[in-house]
């Protein structure tokens, strides 16, 4: 386990990125300064002012840093891999390692601990007080729903929300928060195209551009504070919709197949981001469902009836692509089901009845690093079967993933 010295993390950043980090975290530094003096600043205010710059954590950050800091210093924490990384991953105040690609495996040393840990719950208590989580979730969620706005827009919309939910509205107070959010700091860019916020979970900005321009969409549906609300909620795991009709079924499916807790909860963000990039025929649309636990029990008729709940979900959620309206409304975008059908009609059928071929046992060989002149008659079992890697199909044909099917029985 690395564990590197605050000291030591900033002095790894170049001046620009300390800059930037110092924002960040509310920390105005002369631009005048030398990097060692930047170093020096930064390193004695993480230290000094802990309520001070963790309050500028979005909700997601903080809340991992007090899951860490309850866990212990340098007790590891097991999650999986999310769309996005964490502020606190990036800058290395937690520390992280991802050389196993099965897990990611996340930290805080002693040091960052003894930082945060006397004053951590405090800065929660007052951010949820203040409404600061809450307008980070309706913020997120407008971006969530729209996938990229004008900031003039994201702000129209914020404020908005602002004054239908306060009696009396602080102008002030939410000219502060918004100022400091680290959501707008974060998430905001100028280029060619003008100031824009966007959603994190947005990849490629200019894919998304550019789709718009060749689909000449420029209309903006109008949603209410409570969907904007819902679609913020969850970081880094969002979804939109599950409580429309095609979302409760989506959930009830998934359900029936198998999932439950943080694996639910995946495959149903899984599938609303595969939503956002079905532009026709997309097979990753149907990953999480052919990833379900009782995937395999489906007969045909079975998996394109889970498959169509799927497609219906993906047409009914906004897209980014579509300014944040449907598939379903516009008649673009729509998920494609003949790709299904069709690779299912075209699948051998075997005696015993499985629409996919039994797996035949490789040739042995002998993996490297063990001795060549070793007889086939003294190896260990399972000392003869190639190496697969836990994503990889598995060599039986199912189509699951190695780990979801022979993988399972022997880890």
């Amino acid at each position: 386990m690395e564990t590197r010295t605050l000291h030591t993390i900033l002095s790894g950043f170049g001046k620009p990125e300390l800059e930037d980090f110092a924002n960040l975290l509310g920390q105005e530094l002369s631009p005048r300064l030398r990097k060692s003096q930047l170093v020096e600043k930064m390193d004695s205010y993480l230290r000094g002012n802990p309520q001070k710059w963790m309050s500028h954590l979005m909700e997601r950050d903080i809340k991992l840093l007090r899951d860490l800091v309850h866990a212990g210093p340098e007790k590891v924490q097991y999650l999986d891999f999310a769309d996005y990384p964490s502020l606190l991953e990036v800058t290395g105040l937690v520390a992280y390692d991802d050389s196993d690609e099965n897990y990611h495996k996340v930290w805080i040393s002693r040091e960052v601990y003894d930082i945060v840990s006397p004053d951590i719950d405090k800065v929660i208590r007052s951010a949820e007080k203040s409404g600061q989580y809450e307008l980070e979730r309706v913020g997120l969620g407008y971006l969530n729903l729209y996938g990229i706005l004008s900031t003039d827009r994201f702000v129209n919309l914020v404020m908005d929300w602002y004054e239908k939910t306060h009696t009396r509205a602080d102008y002030r107070a939410l000219s502060k928060m918004l100022h400091q959010s680290p959501l707008v700091k974060m998430y905001r860019y100028t280029d060619s195209w003008g100031d824009y916020v966007c959603s994190p979970c947005v990849e490629n900005i200019e894919e998304v551009f550019t789709q718009r321009e060749e689909l000449k969409q420029k209309r903006f549906p109008v949603f209410t504070q409570l969907q904007a609300r819902e679609a913020g909620c969850g970081a880094p795991y969002f979804t939109i919709g599950l409580k429309t009709p095609e979302g409760m079924r989506l959930e009830q499916m998934y359900r029936r197949v198998g999932y439950e807790g943080f694996e639910l909860v995946k495959a149903e963000h899984d599938t609303w981001i595969e939503a956002q990039y079905t532009v026709g025929p997309n097979e990753a649309l149907f990953q999480p469902l052919e990833d379900a636990p009782l995937s395999p029990d489906l007969d045909d008729q079975s998996w394109l009836a889970c498959c169509e709940i799927v497609a219906q979900y993906a047409d009914s959620v906004p897209k980014w692509i579509l300014c944040g309206r449907t598939a379903a409304e516009t008649g673009l975008c729509k998920a494609d089901l003949e790709a299904e059908k069709n690779r299912i009609q075209q699948a051998p059928e075997n005696p015993e009845g499985e629409s996919y071929p039994k797996w035949k046992m490789p040739e042995p060989t002998i993996s490297d690093g063990f001795a060549a002149e070793l007889s086939g008659d003294f190896l260990p079992l399972g000392f003869a079967i190639p190496h697969v890697a836990p994503d990889d199909p598995c060599p039986c044909g199912s189509g699951l993933k190695y780990c979801r099917c022979h993988g399972k029985y022997l880890s």
